[in-house]
């Protein structure tokens, strides 16, 4: 098989007619492979044909494979339908248990005072109030 670099449209053309060869295209700084001729695929497909089984063998084969009742059927393929999944896994775990320690009775809480904080002026000016 050889491979012909093209650059003139007509040539390659003519060269498409013929079966079997590969054209590269240089575009810029890459080489590119067109895609084979219409004559080119037949000349592919009657090759392959030619070496496989006969075709009075072939149908040889599908009958006996009814007959062993192997043969595909074109109902048999049907899509695995999706089912529904199951629980999240997180949501089945079992509740964790109350220590004990946290279940007594809470004592009696201190109740916390505020603390009012006195401004400086405030405090001056009682301290000018008590010394008149």
């Amino acid at each position: 098989m050889y491979y012909l670099i093209l650059q003139d449209q007509d040539l390659a053309n003519k060269v498409k007619k013929k079966a079997g060869i590969p054209l590269l295209f240089i575009i810029q700084n890459t080489m590119v492979l067109d895609k084979p001729s219409p004559k080119s695929l037949a000349f592919v497909q009657t090759l392959q044909t030619s070496q496989l089984v006969p075709e009075h063998q072939k149908q040889s084969i599908v009958q006996l494979k009814e007959k062993e009742g192997l043969a595909k059927q074109e109902g048999e393929k049907r899509r695995k339908r999706k089912r529904a999944g199951g629980p999240n896994p997180l949501s089945c775990l079992k509740k964790k248990k109350k220590t004990q320690e946290s279940q007594k009775p809470a004592e009696k809480k201190k109740r916390r005072r505020k603390r009012m904080r006195v401004k400086t002026e405030a405090v001056q000016s009682v301290q000018k109030n008590e010394k008149e």
